[in-house]
């Protein structure tokens, strides 16, 4: 048994020959769709009515922003947090939210509204400021 030292395989099994070069073409990554991608996720988001929008589609939107810088970490918790089983209107009313299943159309912007105003009231200043962000991404998208 012949055993053949690295130094010298080279020289044997791997020459330089125009018979076993072959053109190859390399991907090019710098074109990739990413911009196609994004723009159609705006486009998606530019048509969104908050007012009607199941608890599922708001996490998914929350989470495709948030992927893409527009919100920020404190509003998207906002966003993908869970609702309560019972909430106060702005006058002060419960309200039962208990039906409400991450499939069933809800009004995000009453909502929000409604806590805003009561955080306007007895609440915090980052409280109102992450409601306030909320509300302005409703605004905007």
């Amino acid at each position: 048994m012949e055993i053949y030292s690295l130094r010298s395989a080279s020289s044997f099994f791997f020459r330089e020959d125009s018979r076993n070069t072959r053109a190859v073409a390399t991907p090019d990554f710098e074109q990739t769709t990413h911009n196609e991608t994004t723009a159609t996720f705006e486009d998606s988001v530019k048509r969104v009515d908050f007012t009607s929008l199941s608890p599922r589609e708001v996490r998914e939107f929350a989470q495709g922003c948030y992927d893409t810088g527009k919100i920020s970490h404190d509003t998207w918790g906002e966003l993908s947090s869970d609702l309560p089983m019972q909430t106060l209107n702005a006058n002060g009313e419960v309200v039962d939210t208990s039906n409400v299943t991450d499939d069933t159309q809800f009004d995000f912007v009453g909502y929000f509204s409604d806590r805003l105003e009561i955080a306007r009231s007895i609440g915090t200043v980052e409280e109102t400021d992450k409601i306030e962000n909320v509300l302005s991404f409703f605004a905007s998208a």
